[in-house]
């Protein structure tokens, strides 16, 4: 936004005007995002506030002082025109925190409070003599457990929402019958023939007629999956088959029962489809992956460690 923002009124709505008439094809919900950080750039800050400065380049992170107000320059606005004076006090190792507070400071926006880890923070820049002593501590970096639980989570989240959104009603039978390809097994999907309710046939064998044969029914459903469905998609499912019945959802207590007194009847929710789809998502084809996309990062196995 290449204006004052100080001239602004001091209300976030008036932020948003401002980006909005400065970014006309911006999308709507990266407005209120950019507004917002700008605002409190201005009106939060406070003459005395730290600052904390992750710097790549180099991997350390700066600690400093804000020491003067809100100023916009007008002789450097192609970098950065809205400015607040800095007096930087020191720089640590990213190697002298603990992995909780550096993910912390990953935060997908520019401009953010730290909450969380801001005592670690206070405490290793008032005293940085200490810092060698903790960096070369055996203790196991607790926090560690948390941020490989979130990344897990965060990734749990994102492809149940892909699934809930992008492959509602008839779109999750083909995906389903491609998780079943990356399995290994040769699978279709029925629609197009309605075989008798069943929305995916999956076999281990090329032609299709060496038991057991799969039969898979599908369903994107928020609410529980209760026992007379189940019951129902089971009579389809001859002795010699196996019946696989997956929802995005979950099921009753009766119909985990039922599931149970049946050697050759599997019940997967939404939680274990979740897990098979990241178990076998590098061998799924490029039209599911692209539904779904996931890239593969290296993380600390906190366990072994």
């Amino acid at each position: 936004m290449g204006d004052d923002a100080a001239s602004l009124p001091a209300a976030r709505d008036a932020f948003k005007e401002a980006f909005a008439r400065a970014a006309p094809a911006a999308r709507a919900n990266s407005i209120p995002i950019s507004a917002g950080q700008l605002y409190r750039f201005v009106h939060e800050m406070r003459i005395g506030d730290n600052v904390i400065y992750p710097r790549k380049s180099d991997r350390t992170v700066r600690w400093g002082e804000v020491v003067a107000p809100y100023v916009f320059d007008t002789e450097d606005l192609a970098e950065f025109g809205h400015r607040r004076g800095v007096r930087w006090i020191g720089k640590l190792s990213r190697d002298s925190f603990s992995q909780g507070a550096l993910y912390e400071l990953g935060s997908a926006l520019t401009f953010f409070e730290v909450k969380s880890f801001a005592e670690e923070f206070r405490e290793k820049f008032a005293d940085p003599d200490n810092v060698a002593e903790m960096r070369t501590s055996p203790t196991q970096d607790e926090t560690e457990h948390g941020v490989l639980r979130d990344i897990e989570e965060t990734t749990r989240d994102f492809i149940s929402k892909r699934i809930k959104t992008d492959l509602k009603g008839s779109a999750l039978e083909p995906f389903v019958a491609s998780l079943f390809r990356a399995m290994g097994y040769n699978a279709r999907a029925t629609r197009a023939v309605r075989d008798n309710g069943i929305d995916v046939i999956a076999h281990r064998d090329e032609l299709g007629i060496e038991p057991p044969i799969l039969k898979i029914q599908v369903k994107s459903h928020d609410a529980n999956i209760c026992a007379d469905h189940v019951k129902a998609f089971y009579a389809m499912v001859q002795e010699r088959d196996v019946g696989i019945f997956i929802t995005t959802g979950d099921y009753t207590a009766s119909a985990a029962s039922f599931a149970r007194s049946k050697g050759n009847l599997k019940l997967i929710d939404g939680s274990g489809f979740v897990e098979l789809i990241q178990k076998y998502y590098d061998r799924l084809d490029m039209v599911s992956r692209e539904t779904i996309r996931l890239r593969r990062v290296l993380v600390p196995d906190a366990q072994s460690a």
